[in-house]
């Protein structure tokens, strides 16, 4: 015990022990010297400047281990969490790039919606006081998909949309100008629109041989689009769209009622252009569902969207179910 006294136990200790030791060196080897300091002075102030230069062991562990800690956080868990924060800063910005963020949020804020029973759906409006006659219902109805989407009744001509807003954006849209450009583009959307190409591909699809259009156009979309519809039972494999001109008749009946309120059509001339629309519908569907499984389809294919598609599938069942719908009041072949 007496020598574990004896043994030095700090820096200052061990500091005196080897000064004092270096003295006794000194002292023998040199004696007393004129001239020279005296050696317990010089060994005071070396101690001094010592202990102001090199702080207590211990304080330095204490700061190291608080250093460590972070106030009561391992250091450790620190840098894995930085290292996640990382990589996830990294697959966000990778999210944003390819599209799915924005997809990932669209899909969370309808769970939220739906959770909170605020997601009622599509809504199918009608006019207070419907001045059509039934003829010009059924004609209306071949426009209904677009119409809901709108937000506009389903049996009203009328529109709250200036003139001038449909003026600029059908030029936008389709560098309409006037009634020739409208009739124009009514031929377009007829014989060729946005569904050649994808009927092409559908009819390879078959095994059939395309009769117009680019099948390589629209391949890759009509296939995704083709999938995405058989797996959430929007339609059987048996039951896929055979074209998808469904899509392009919607917009050739609502392209009357815009032009009409552009100022490029009469409204005889308007009821021309949907009956178009309702002749062309009949001579390739046999159902209103058939309509608008193109329809959806057809919307689907043309930017390639699934978010399209689900929208449109959205409502045309709200067309083909609800009781207030001209999908349900008014016959296929009326």
């Amino acid at each position: 015990m007496a020598n574990e006294k004896m043994k030095p136990q700090s820096p200052e200790e061990i500091a005196r022990a080897a000064q004092e030791a270096a003295l006794e060196q000194m002292r023998a080897m040199m004696g007393s010297i004129p001239g020279m300091p005296d050696m317990g002075d010089m060994q005071a102030q070396i101690m001094a400047q010592m202990q102001a230069a090199v702080p207590d062991l211990a304080e330095i562990q204490a700061q190291q281990a608080a250093m460590g800690t972070l106030g009561g956080v391992d250091a450790a868990a620190v840098a894995e969490a930085a290292r996640q924060n990382m990589a996830q800063a990294a697959a966000t910005m990778q999210a944003m790039q390819d599209g799915s963020l924005e997809k990932e949020l669209r899909e969370a804020n309808a769970a939220a919606l739906a959770w909170l029973g605020e997601d009622d759906g599509w809504e199918i409006k009608h006019a207070a006081t419907c001045r059509l006659t039934a003829e010009q219902m059924r004609l209306m109805a071949f426009a209904a998909p677009l119409l809901i989407y709108n937000d506009e009744e389903v049996d009203a001509v009328e529109s709250e949309v200036l003139p001038e807003t449909y003026r600029a954006q059908l030029q936008s849209w389709w560098n309409i100008t006037d009634r020739e450009s409208t009739l124009e583009i009514v031929r377009w959307l007829l014989l060729e629109g946005h569904h050649a190409d994808a009927d092409a591909a559908l009819a390879l699809m078959r095994g059939d041989q395309p009769e117009a259009g680019d099948p390589e156009e629209k391949a890759e979309d009509v296939q995704s689009i083709a999938e995405f519809m058989v797996e959430n039972g929007y339609c059987t494999a048996e039951t896929l769209p055979r074209t998808v001109i469904a899509w392009d008749l919607v917009r050739i009946a609502n392209l009357g009622r815009w032009a009409l309120h552009a100022g490029y059509l009469s409204k005889e001339e308007m009821w021309q252009v949907m009956q178009v629309a309702a002749d062309a519908a009949r001579e390739h569907f046999s159902s209103w569902e058939e309509y608008g499984r193109s329809f959806a389809m057809g919307r689907g294919v043309w930017h390639g969207d699934e978010e399209d598609c689900q929208t449109a599938w959205e409502i045309v069942t709200t067309l083909l179910e609800e009781e207030t719908s001209p999908w349900q009041q008014i016959p296929w072949n009326a």
